[in-house]
Formats: C-alpha cells, sequence, structure tokens
C-alpha cells in the first residue's frame, strides 16, 4: 500500500493536512489531485468580511502552494506569519490603502520589531527590560514582503475580488547589491594548503573548482557524482525562521 500527503484548504482559508492511500503510484496521484481539487472549489471566505490576513492565508495555501518549489513557499509562510499578519493582518482587505501599505513597510524599516511585536515580553529581556536591541528589517527584507504582499493582492485582482492592487503604487528602497571579492587563484591555494587535512577539505576545495552554491555542495549525494561529473539535482536549505 502507498501513500501521499499534502496540504489543502480549509473552510476557514487555513492549511490542513490530509493523506491518501493507493495500490498504485497513479492510484496515489489521482487521490490527492481530487483531494486538491475539491478544496479549490471551496469558496474562500467572504471577502466583505475578508481580512488582509484571512485572504493571503487563501492565497498562500490554495494558489502559491500549486506553483512555488517548497522552500520558496516556506519563505513566503515565514515573511506572513512574522511581518504580513502582525502589521496588516487585521485590516479589512476591502478598505486597504497604499498609505496602509506604505505606512506598514516603512515601519518594518525604521522600528525595533522586538519592540513593535513585544517579541521579548515572555523571555523578560532586550526591549522588555528599557534595552533596546534596535532590531529593524535590511531593505532587503522589507522589498521581500512587499513582493508577497503585492503578489497576493495581484491574484486578489485577477480573481476581481479587488478593483485595484494598491501595494503596487507604493516603491521601497531597492537594496545595495552586495558586492563579493572572490579570492585570487594564490589566495584559493594558500587557504587550500591551510584546510588541508580539515574534514571538509575536499568540500572547500570541490567549492573552489566549482562555484557551486553552498545549498547546492550541501545538497549533493555520492550519486550525483560519476566520471569527473557532478548532476546538481537539489539544494539544500535552512528551515524558515520560527516567530
Amino acid at each position: 500500500m502507498l501513500g501521499a500527503v499534502s496540504y489543502v484548504l480549509a473552510a476557514d482559508g487555513s492549511r490542513k493536512r490530509v493523506r491518501v492511500y493507493g495500490t498504485t503510484r497513479k492510484n496515489v496521484a489521482d487521490k490527492l489531485a481530487e483531494k486538491i481539487s475539491d478544496s479549490n472549489r471551496s469558496p474562500p471566505v467572504a471577502m466583505a468580511d475578508s481580512t488582509v490576513g484571512m485572504y493571503v492565508a487563501y492565497w498562500l495555501n490554495s494558489v502559491a502552494i500549486h506553483r512555488l518549489r517548497e522552500n520558496t513557499h516556506a519563505r513566503y509562510a515565514a515573511s506572513i506569519r512574522l511581518h504580513l499578519n502582525p502589521g496588516l493582518g487585521a485590516k479589512k482587505l476591502a478598505r486597504l490603502t497604499a498609505r496602509d501599505v506604505r505606512t506598514f513597510l516603512d515601519g518594518l524599516g525604521t522600528t525595533c520589531q522586538c519592540c513593535a511585536q513585544e517579541r521579548d515580553s515572555v523571555r523578560r529581556s532586550c526591549c522588555t527590560i528599557g534595552q533596546c536591541c534596535a532590531k529593524r528589517l535590511s531593505p532587503l527584507t522589507v522589498t521581500y514582503v512587499h513582493a508577497v504582499l503585492k503578489s497576493a493582492l495581484e491574484h486578489a485582482l485577477r480573481e476581481d475580488e479587488l478593483p485595484r492592487n494598491v501595494a503596487r503604487n507604493v516603491k521601497t528602497t531597492a537594496p545595495r547589491p552586495r558586492r563579493f571579492q572572490p579570492l585570487t587563484a594564490p589566495e584559493a591555494r594558500q587557504f587550500l594548503r591551510k584546510a588541508n587535512g580539515d574534514r571538509l577539505h575536499a568540500l572547500h576545495e570541490f567549492a573552489l573548482r566549482t562555484g557551486l552554491r553552498k545549498g547546492e555542495l550541501l545538497g549533493l549525494h555520492r550519486e550525483d557524482l560519476d566520471g569527473g561529473t557532478a548532476s546538481i539535482h537539489r539544494s539544500l536549505q535552512p528551515p524558515a525562521p520560527a516567530a
């Protein structure tokens, strides 16, 4: 007996875990597709009463989940949980304005998020004892949160749930691209000499010779290396940040 697990949209807009079983892979895939199809046919919460938080939950778990890679979906979910919901989640979707979005994004970049969300109230540290850590989001993170919101509202616009995408009219400061200075050939050879004997020496040398990203290097399996050729099939990603 074979089985598979996926997530479908529940009636309240949240995501629900479902499991199906079958005798063949095709049988399992058909049953899973039917579950997802049934979920997508269920209408989301009435837009007249929908909040931003309710709609982005519907969009993330019913729409975006089918077109995003797993790690990208996890990053979207983290942005929504950590930033969008605390800042705009309770706002009525139909009443959301460009000013609301601009004020929210400005706050992410200029206000300590520990203080704004009272994250240290349980631990009784940092901001709650008068020693603010001034933990603000980087311009790159603010731009990412903005992009997630724009994507969700763009879908609402396509479904005729909104007359316009107000997040589109808000401009964020473009983050400066980080410039990296690669090692020169003599520096790379010196590094490998110093790393000789280290248990990761082979990984260091492979990284210098191929230029692969860290996630691609760490995602390699032994069977991916064959006859002097490396096949990249996966990338190991860090887990999404916790609340």
